[in-house]
């Protein structure tokens, strides 16, 4: 029987700024500063419908602008 290895790498963690780019952004623009599979691994802590409401409020606001 042979058994699976937990992985030794940490996740990076999120920098503070990350939200805000996100925010600003969107998707595909953090995905080119950070890589998708690093930006995958933040939105599954954060949440994707939680970012995705962050970034829907910051539009709605600018648009009232």
């Amino acid at each position: 029987m042979t058994r699976k290895l937990l992985p030794t790498s940490a996740p990076k963690p999120i920098p503070p700024e990350f939200l805000e780019k996100f925010k600003q952004h969107g998707w595909r623009r953090v995905e080119n500063i950070w890589g998708k599979s690093t930006v995958l691994a933040w939105s599954k802590v954060i949440g994707r419908k939680r970012m995705a409401e962050i970034r829907k409020r910051y539009l709605k606001e600018e648009a009232g602008r």
